[in-house]
């Protein structure tokens, strides 16, 4: 009798392992094991399967148990009896095992996750959330299964990131709301988000304020930078000539060289007002009126923002050439219909020219705020200058009105410029005005 053509086989190892391959697949029951059956392929290889029926489906399911060789057929029969029984209640283990099969990987969801906050995050924000998911999450867990991330799983990529708690703790975030989203969309049960037990670690305080005296420095470190000019910091030099292949090798890597006028200005600007660098690398020239002395701006990391505007940061406006029709202040030198891209070169030996290693750009915002509360300026004034949208803890203070914004504004500006008056010696008697001015061929 052909295989195929068997109905049933005596539950024991020697008749099953004694079945023959045909030329298709076939089934046959296990004697004295309700719903239990051994697949045979045309390569030979036996698998257990159960039989289901849930009530109220339309057709039986069947549920593959494993290999003859990775299970006895007591497993087998003890396996089937427990489905059966599930089956009975309503559970389809079939419908559960194709679910699973259906359910998206990390890697798969992270593209909706990242379409969806595209809709709702700026650009720059998406650039960071791909950077750390290529980087660390996807690497770690891009080929398991949502639903099978565990709360262990977190806490290790977490650890190996130690050494630098900052990243660590960022990608901690970015996992959070991840399978934040991959809850709201069903994709794990509430409550299972395998972040939340996962403790972020402390964060020294980075911020660097600039006192007086360091203000001081910065300020001759930008004037000389447009005469008679600057070197590179150590980081950014070229490598000098020396040696056998001196030739071939540039020239005057120490030999100071006057800086990029606009983006000196750029530098005294994010000073003077403490705004972000990218509120001022892409300021626009219809966003500012400086007969009043403010700036309306469109795209802020808050939204839309409402800047008051120092006299002294109008008096650099105004020096600023208007190149080529460009919309923008700060204009690129060499596509003047693009903002500046970067101050970071500039940025880097100028401070390594006054002495002040270690300080961020982003520590003269600080610095802005650091004076404006030195001299008196109530918090919630404070915020309005920099921009702050989210005003809760100080907004008890009272109403923010320009005149307050302005307050807060000109006290920065008197700070600085009393820090530089000190600084102003070797130069001369300068007025502020000739320090900003640049040339339009430039």
């Amino acid at each position: 009798m052909l295989p195929s053509k068997r109905t049933t086989v005596p539950a024991n190892k020697r008749a099953i392992d004694a079945l023959k391959p045909d030329a298709a697949r076939y089934s046959v029951a296990v004697e004295g094991c309700p719903g239990l059956e051994v697949r045979v392929t045309p390569a030979g290889v036996k698998t257990y399967a159960a039989r289901l029926r849930v009530p109220g489906a339309a057709q039986p399911s069947r549920v593959t148990l494993g290999t003859t060789h990775d299970l006895t057929v007591q497993q087998a029969r003890e396996r089937t009896a427990e489905l059966r029984s599930r089956a009975r209640a309503g559970e389809d283990a079939a419908a559960q095992r194709r679910a699973r099969r259906e359910a998206p990987t990390v890697a798969a969801l992270c593209t909706e996750y990242l379409n969806d906050c595209e809709a709702r995050l700026k650009p720059t924000t998406i650039k960071e959330y791909r950077r750390l998911l290529d980087a660390h999450i996807l690497p770690a867990w891009g080929t398991m299964k949502v639903a099978d991330v565990q709360g262990a799983h977190v806490s290790r990529l977490h650890r190996s990131l130690s050494s630098t708690p900052y990243q660590a703790n960022r990608v901690l975030a970015l996992t959070a709301a991840f399978f934040t989203f991959a809850i709201r969309n069903g994709e794990r049960p509430k409550g299972t988000n395998p972040a939340d037990d996962v403790e972020a670690y402390r964060e020294e305080g980075s911020e660097r304020f600039l006192n007086e005296e360091e203000v001081g420095r910065l300020f001759k470190a930008l004037d000389d930078a447009l005469s008679p000019g600057i070197v590179p910091a150590p980081s950014r030099r070229r490598t000098e000539k020396v040696g056998q292949t001196a030739k071939h090798r540039p020239k005057g890597v120490k030999v100071p060289k006057p800086a990029n006028p606009t983006a000196v200005a750029a530098l005294r600007m994010l000073a003077l007002t403490g705004w972000r660098e990218n509120e001022v690398l892409k300021l626009r020239w219809d966003e500012v009126n400086l007969d009043r002395g403010t700036a309306m701006l469109r795209d802020t990391k808050t939204g839309g923002s409402a800047r008051v505007i120092s006299e002294t940061a109008v008096a650099l406006l105004r020096d600023m050439p208007r190149r080529h029709a460009s919309p923008y202040v700060f204009a690129s030198p060499t596509s003047p219909l693009k903002p500046l891209a970067d101050v970071g070169r500039l940025w880097d030996a100028v401070r390594h020219a006054a002495d002040l290693e270690g300080v961020r750009l982003h520590d003269l915002r600080h610095t802005a705020a650091s004076l404006a509360l030195a001299a008196g300026v109530p918090l919630a004034h404070v915020g309005k200058l920099l921009g702050h949208k989210n005003w809760s803890t100080t907004a008890k203070y009272g109403h923010l009105d320009d005149e307050a914004g302005r307050a807060a504004a000109e006290a920065v500006s008197t700070a600085i410029e009393r820090a530089r008056a000190g600084t102003k010696g070797a130069k001369g008697a300068k007025g502020a005005k000739s320090h900003l001015r640049i040339s339009n061929g430039a």
